[in-house]
């Protein structure tokens, strides 16, 4: 998992052990769980929302996808802009 930055509560991680402590104490383990690779995300609202990257392989369970791109299986959520090449459940194009 590569997570260069995550905004959360009007702060900037960049610090990994940082990172996952703010995914833990939000209970995004799904994402912890993924490969992901270059990310930029944010939470906000308790929605995770991907700015940036590549999601290799996973299971997406909610969020908002700005952009990147996507290839792991996305079970629910927003889906903006990017590449997608991944397999398709749930959620709004």
């Amino acid at each position: 998992m590569e997570i260069l930055e995550l905004k959360y509560n009007d702060r900037i991680y960049t610090n990994k052990r940082d990172i996952i402590n703010t995914l833990k104490s939000n209970e995004f383990y799904w994402l912890i769980d993924s490969e992901i690779a270059d990310a930029v995300i944010e939470i906000k609202n308790n929605t995770l929302i991907w700015h940036d990257g590549i999601f290799m392989t996973g299971d997406w369970h909610y969020g908002i996808f700005k952009n990147g791109e996507f290839y792991g299986n996305w079970e629910n959520g927003i889906w903006e802009s990017g590449l997608f090449k991944g397999n398709w459940k749930s959620g709004l194009k």
